[in-house]
C-alpha cells in the first residue's frame, strides 16, 4: 500500500465501487445497522421538516416545479414520509414536487426504491449519481442533507513546534496500517476559505473539509434559486477550538459502537464521520453568493417547528414519545446536531419559524 493523504484512504474505505462501507456495505438502522439517524428514529422528524418546506414554498412562490433534492438520502426514510406527509398536509405543493435522490451506493438505491415505490406521486423519483450532477439542469427549489456532509472525505492535519504536517496512511513492515506525518499535500488546505492553521493552538489535530466545499460549490452551480437545508452533527468556531478538539473529531461506527482508530479497521468495514465545520459552511456559502437564513441547534430548531406540543399530545404512545424526545435531548441528538439554512437568489427578509430564536454563534 502506498502512503495515501488521510483522504484518498476515508474516500476508498466510503466509497470504493467493489469494497466501500457505503456502495457495498452501508447499514442503517437499529437491529442489524450500524447507527440510526433522524428520520429512522421517529417520524416526527420528517413531519416537522415538511412544514418547513411549505414555508420554503411560500418564500419562492409556490413555483410550478418544486424540486426537492436529498443529498444521501440513507434508506429513503426520510423522503418517504416527508412526501407522505406533503401529500395530506400540503396537496398542491404535493402535485408541483420533483423529487431528487443524490446517492453514490447501489445497495442504498435499491432500498429507496422499494421504500418509494408504494407512493402514487406526479412526478416519478430522479436518481442521480454525483457524476451525473454536473450535466444535471438547474432548478428551483430545495436541497435538503441530513447527515450527509459528515461522511464527506477529509484531510487531517496536525500543528506542532516545527509547524505544520499532514496525516498520511501506510502500512509498516508487518503489512499493518499506521498513521504517519509529512509535509502538507497541498498549499490550498491551509488557505483561502478554511480557517487560517494559526488558530489552532500547538499539539491540535483537525480536519480540512475540502471536499464539503466541492459539494457545495457542485450543488450551487444546479440551484438555479432556492435553498439548501444542511442538518448534521457539528462544531461552531468556539467548539472546534476547544480541548475536546485536541485530536479533531474523526470516529468510526460499527454496529452502533464507536470505532475510535478507524485505521485498525477492515477498509469498507465502519463508518467514518466527522463533525461539521459549520463556520466553514457559512464562509463558502458566502463565496459561492449564498446566503446564512439561520442556524441553530437540532433542539431548538424542533423546538420552534413545534414537536413541544406533540409531546404533550395524549395522542402519541409513551414509546412515541420517548422517540421524539430523543431528538431534542440535549446529552442525545439536541445539542450535538446543528442545522443551517441557505438561501440564493432571495431577496426577502424572513423570519424562519424554524429559527425563531436569537442565531448560535457560529
Amino acid at each position: 500500500m502506498q502512503r495515501l493523504t488521510f483522504r484518498d484512504f476515508m474516500a476508498r474505505s466510503l466509497s470504493d465501487p467493489q469494497s466501500g462501507y457505503y456502495t457495498r456495505n452501508a447499514s442503517i438502522g437499529f437491529s442489524r445497522g450500524d447507527f440510526y439517524t433522524a428520520p429512522e428514529l421517529s417520524p416526527a422528524f420528517a413531519l416537522l421538516l415538511s412544514g418547513q418546506i411549505v414555508e420554503i414554498d411560500a418564500v419562492l412562490g409556490h413555483p410550478e416545479e418544486f424540486y426537492l433534492m436529498e443529498a444521501g438520502p440513507g434508506n429513503g426514510t426520510l423522503m418517504r414520509d416527508i412526501l407522505v406527509s406533503l401529500r395530506l398536509s400540503a396537496p398542491d405543493l404535493f402535485r408541483r414536487i420533483r423529487p431528487i435522490l443524490y446517492e453514490i451506493s447501489p445497495v442504498l438505491t435499491e432500498k429507496q426504491k422499494e421504500k418509494l415505490s408504494s407512493l402514487q406521486l406526479f412526478t416519478p423519483p430522479e436518481w442521480l449519481r454525483p457524476d451525473q450532477l454536473p450535466g444535471r439542469s438547474p432548478f428551483v427549489g430545495l436541497i435538503l442533507g441530513n447527515e450527509f456532509l459528515d461522511a464527506l472525505p477529509v484531510h487531517r492535519l496536525r500543528k506542532t513546534r516545527s509547524g505544520l504536517s499532514e496525516i498520511y496512511i501506510e502500512q509498516d513492515e508487518s503489512g499493518k496500517r499506521v498513521e504517519v506525518e509529512g509535509n502538507v499535500s497541498s498549499p490550498s488546505l491551509i488557505e483561502g476559505v478554511y480557517a487560517p492553521a494559526g488558530d489552532y493552538p500547538e499539539e491540535f489535530e483537525w480536519e480540512v473539509q475540502a471536499d464539503l466545499c466541492a459539494a457545495l460549490a457542485d450543488f450551487s452551480r444546479v440551484l438555479r434559486q432556492g435553498f439548501m437545508l444542511w442538518i448534521d452533527y457539528g462544531d461552531t468556531a468556539r467548539e472546534r477550538f476547544s480541548p475536546k478538539r485536541v485530536q479533531g473529531s474523526l470516529v468510526g461506527y460499527r454496529k452502533h459502537s464507536l470505532v475510535e482508530d478507524v485505521t485498525k479497521a477492515q477498509p469498507g468495514s465502519i463508518d467514518m464521520t466527522v463533525h461539521i465545520d459549520f463556520p466553514l459552511v457559512a464562509r463558502k456559502a458566502k463565496m459561492l453568493g449564498m446566503r446564512v437564513e439561520g442556524f441553530a441547534d437540532q433542539m431548538h430548531y424542533l423546538m420552534d417547528l413545534g414537536i413541544e406540543e406533540w409531546l404533550s399530545d395524549n395522542q402519541f404512545s409513551p414509546e412515541e414519545k420517548s422517540a421524539m424526545a430523543m431528538l431534542i435531548h440535549p446529552l442525545r441528538m439536541g445539542e450535538v446536531f446543528k442545522v443551517m439554512l441557505l438561501s440564493k437568489g432571495n431577496d426577502q427578509q424572513v423570519r424562519w419559524k424554524g429559527f425563531s430564536r436569537e442565531p448560535l454563534p457560529l
